[in-house]
């Protein structure tokens, strides 16, 4: 675990406005624009056109590869009308993405308890990192108590028959489409409300220089990127404020995640199984759902309470189910054992929060990801092959491979934390030691970093004098263990977990992209000096 910071465990004091920031927060209800300035990037997806595309592509996209699992067991098949016909309206209630009250109201309910925790919830109060405007906000560290205590609710409610422990995968569709219509209601509300009414809150300490509309044409853009870096519910009410982009990330999103990974466990335990239109010799790789339509129709036509047993069967459970739900749950332990780390990410510093993160940490964290493993070895059951439970020889090679990305991972981001955190609490490189896990690497040595003009530590040693984004190798590797463990030669082909890694590797690249074009503007020379210091930006003496 991180030493504690030395930054004060207090909310921080809202800075007192100097005279001319008074004299232009006063004139703003005027027209007067003198308080803002658009520097937040522009362009990163394409402009209108590209954000256009994805704010309705993913979505769409996220319902294909749940549809191929629940009709096909993971197969590829050709997205036909009859393909949307059948999902829509031939599957029952649940299952098909039709809204539904029942899961919608227990994912709301999700919501608003974990809403509760993050308010009421004890924990240490942390500093983020320096905001445009001089600030840092402060936020509650009661995550890894939260997390915890969501594990102890769910087992209450199926322990006492609120709902059976196997309710995601009979109620996945629905709860799909319920995060898209709040995915897109949401940031609806943060484009009006912080975007066209960007002056009601001038004065709270989350402003920055460039958050609001500044221009209608770019609706499209502003829509999906967002307004507002770090909006903040119940000013003057909590001790610390809501802040909702950590909140919509940490709690709902990465917690839930994990929460249905393992309801689909449970599934696999109590044997679910769909009717299947596929028998045994048919090609594992590939489906046709126009053929296929009219026997789907048949067979999903029958009383779904049979899709499940009564009683449990540990013999269904094969190691790639227990090491997907155990890696994925660690994966999310880690991040709230280490909490305070996420504030210096990429996430809660410069991200925007519109549509892209709205729905991209509800409907597609909670959702896709959960989907691309656990559900479609959930969902093997349903093949003529059965469960997923010997595939010894990826098995292993996979969780060897996960080890060693959840390694890089792990210490790659330790070290950048640890330095920053003694660097910004008044301590001096000649005084600052490196963790372990890079001296074993690297000896013990002093840190090589470049101090930008306007104060940025660019750390230049360590691991991070492999590549400037060399912590994404980690992850990069990582969802490919993951993938390989899913993988048998007798069952459909996992294009279901690839498509994860595919996504994955892609907004990672993306990510390194936007990320350079927003610090060689930050930096300027020094970021230039950085490159010449540092000079691959993910794989050593490859990119």
């Amino acid at each position: 675990m991180a030493p504690k910071s030395k930054r004060t465990d207090s909310p921080a004091p809202k800075a007192t406005p100097s005279p001319e920031q008074k004299r232009k927060r006063k004139s703003v209800g005027g027209g007067n624009e003198d308080l803002r300035k658009l520097t937040r990037p522009q362009g990163e997806f394409y402009g209108n056109i590209g954000t256009g595309f994805w704010t309705f592509f993913i979505p769409v996209a996220i319902y294909y590869f749940y549809g191929i699992m629940v009709m096909h067991e993971g197969r590829l098949v050709i997205p036909d009308a009859s393909f949307w016909k059948d999902l829509i309206w031939s599957l029952p209630d649940g299952l098909s993405i039709r809204p539904c009250w029942g899961p919608t109201a227990v994912s709301l309910t999700w919501v608003a308890l974990q809403a509760l925790g993050e308010m009421i919830l004890p924990g240490q109060i942390k500093d983020g990192v320096k905001l445009k405007n001089d600030r840092c906000l402060p936020y509650p560290m009661n995550g890894l108590l939260c997390f915890f205590l969501s594990h102890v609710g769910v087992y209450l409610a199926c322990h006492y028959g609120i709902i059976k422990p196997y309710y995601v995968y009979l109620n996945m569709g629905a709860l799909l489409t319920e995060a898209v219509i709040t995915s897109y209601v949401m940031a609806l509300w943060l484009y009006i409300d912080y975007g066209i009414f960007w002056e009601r809150h001038v004065n709270d300490p989350e402003f920055e220089e460039d958050h609001g509309v500044f221009n209608l044409k770019d609706m499209p853009n502003d829509f999906f990127m967002g307004v507002v870096r770090n909006p903040r519910l119940f000013q003057g009410i909590l001790k610390v404020p809501f802040d909702l982009k950590r909140f919509w990330n940490a709690r709902p999103g990465l917690t839930g995640w994990v929460i249905l990974n393992i309801s689909y466990l449970f599934s696999i335990y109590y044997g679910c199984k769909l009717p299947s239109a596929y028998s045994a010799g048919e090609s594992r790789f590939f489906g046709d759902h126009e053929g296929k339509s009219a026997t789907i129709q048949k067979l999903f036509a029958s009383d779904p309470s049979g899709y499940c047993n009564e009683v449990g069967d540990l013999s269904n459970i094969g190691p790639a189910a227990v090491f997907i739900t155990l890696a994925h749950w660690y994966y999310i332990l880690d991040y709230n054992i280490v909490e305070p780390a996420y504030l210096t990410t990429t996430d809660i510093r410069h991200d925007l929060f519109g549509f892209m993160l709205t729905y991209g940490d509800w409907g597609f964290l909670s959702r896709f990801y959960p989907i691309t493993f656990m559900g479609f070895l959930a969902h093997q059951g349903s093949s003529s092959t059965g469960f997923i439970t010997d595939n010894y020889f990826y098995a292993i090679l996979g969780v060897l491979m996960y080890m060693n990305g959840m390694l890089l991972f792990r210490i790659t981001n330790i070290e950048k934390h640890l330095f920053r955190d003694h660097m910004n609490s008044g301590g001096t490189a000649d005084k600052y030691r490196s963790p372990w896990s890079t001296r074993i690497f690297f000896g013990d040595k002093k840190p090589e970093y470049i101090k930008t003009k306007e104060g940025s530590l660019l750390l230049c040693s360590g691991f991070w004098g492999l590549a400037r984004h060399f912590n994404y190798v980690g992850d990069l590797s990582m969802c490919i263990g993951w993938a390989v463990v899913c993988y048998d030669p007798k069952a459909p082909f996992p294009w279901l977990p690839l498509a994860y890694c595919t996504y994955f590797w892609l907004m990672d690249c993306h990510r390194c992209w936007r990320d350079e074009v927003r610090c060689s503007k930050k930096y300027g020379d020094d970021w230039i000096r950085y490159k010449q210091a540092v000079p691959y930006a993910i794989v050593p003496g490859i990119w």
